[in-house]
């Protein structure tokens, strides 16, 4: 995903964001024609990643659903394309609606206290992609690779666990860099996930997840989620086919049938009358809950088919596998430093934390004016200087 390619952070995006303030501040209207372009160039080189193609779809489907209801109506078609193909949104959602994009572009506002609101997210996501997906994605990697009589039961649950956060991470981490450079741009997108590791019911995690996916699925092809319906076959059915979707939209392969079968089944289950009993129980107990079912069930969508998924299950409840413990091995300082991160960013947010992050937007905007304001300094006694030898250099060579 080009969220994760150096060549595109370090020279493509600083080359569009350069050209689109500087467009901006003498056109918006220009500046919205060159996000147009810039989006369809890094659209056009990325166009075989499946995450770009499912989110084009999704607004794709919503635009031309919205529009024929008549919630939508398309007055320029330059701005369909632009909502279509906004590069920021294309990495992997959020997904937002053609009447929420279309409405913020006459009135985009591109300031400072906005651009550093979205340092700071673009820094977030990528805090999230390489310090803490890659680093529990490798080691998740190197567990499930193992053969089952290698792995032990503490370093499968690890395994599970790492892989679990990765997903997590990733993909937050990729709305997270989008809603930062949408904030950059002038848009604001929603958020898409909302702290769903502190749900105490698998209801709520569902809610907090991929907020905007879920609300698509629903509002579009009429699967719902974590609805409050008590559930019928039919509803069962769409919602064992909704999961799959989202299975699929976060790893591709036969598993995801598997994942959204196992997590549409227990949904079920809570809403037929577990939900009321779950609530009966101690909250440390409804989260460990939540925890374990989820680690399970990514898991599933790990595994490469049933098979599997039944040798390392087996491995996870001690009934296979080898003796001992071995998790030790991959407690490596980098993996306890995103352990650490991952515990922060998943785990419930603190009232310091809050404070922390007003105190960074205030601090990023306070650099940025002081840089603009020093280069604005030191530039004007150089333009003098050089005006002046330029002047000497046309006088010697009148004379």
């Amino acid at each position: 995903m080009f969220f994760a390619d150096p060549w595109f952070l370090l020279a493509v995006l600083p080359a569009i964001l350069s050209a689109y303030f500087l467009v901006h501040a003498v056109s918006p209207a220009a500046s919205g024609w060159l996000l147009l372009a810039a989006s369809a160039a890094v659209v056009a080189r990325y166009l075989g990643e499946p995450l770009v193609l499912a989110v084009i779809g999704c607004h794709v489907i919503a635009c031309g659903a919205d529009v024929r209801r008549g919630v939508a109506t398309v007055r320029k078609p330059w701005t369909v394309a632009l909502y279509l193909v906004q590069f920021p949104l294309v990495a992997g959602g959020p997904i937002v609606r053609y009447t929420e994009f279309s409405g913020q572009l006459a009135r985009r506002i591109v300031g400072m206290a906005a651009f550093a609101y979205g340092v700071r997210r673009v820094v977030t996501g990528l805090v999230k992609l390489f310090l803490i997906a890659d680093v529990l994605g490798a080691a998740a990697d190197r567990i499930f690779a193992l053969p089952v009589v290698k792995t032990t039961a503490d370093a499968a649950w690890f395994a599970a666990a790492c892989f679990a956060l990765e997903v997590y991470f990733r993909f937050s981490g990729y709305a997270d860099i989008a809603i930062g450079l949408g904030r950059m741009l002038g848009l604001r997108y929603p958020e898409n996930f909302r702290r769903p590791f502190t749900a105490d019911s698998l209801r709520e995690f569902w809610r907090r997840w991929n907020v905007t996916l879920i609300t698509w699925l629903r509002d579009y092809l009429a699967l719902p989620i974590a609805g409050q319906d008590r559930p019928t076959p039919r509803l069962y059915a769409n919602i064992v086919l909704g999961f799959c979707l989202v299975a699929l939209w976060h790893r591709l392969g036969w598993s995801a049938i598997t994942c959204g079968v196992f997590f549409g089944t227990l949904l079920a289950v809570e809403g037929v009358g577990f939900h009321d009993v779950l609530q009966r129980w101690p909250r440390p107990l409804r989260h460990l809950y939540v925890l374990v079912i989820v680690t399970v069930g990514w898991m599933l969508l790990r595994t490469a088919n049933p098979a599997a998924a039944w040798s390392f299950g087996s491995v996870m409840i001690g009934a296979s596998g080898a003796p001992g413990s071995t998790v030790g091995a991959y407690l490596t300082p980098m993996m306890w430093l995103a352990l650490t991160l991952a515990f922060i960013g998943a785990g419930p947010l603190v009232p310091w934390i809050s404070r922390w992050r007003v105190s960074v937007d205030a601090g990023t905007t306070s650099l940025l004016m002081m840089l603009a304001a020093t280069g604005v300094f030191i530039w004007r006694p150089v333009a003098i200087v050089i005006h002046a030898i330029r002047n000497w250099e046309l006088g010697i060579r009148n004379s």
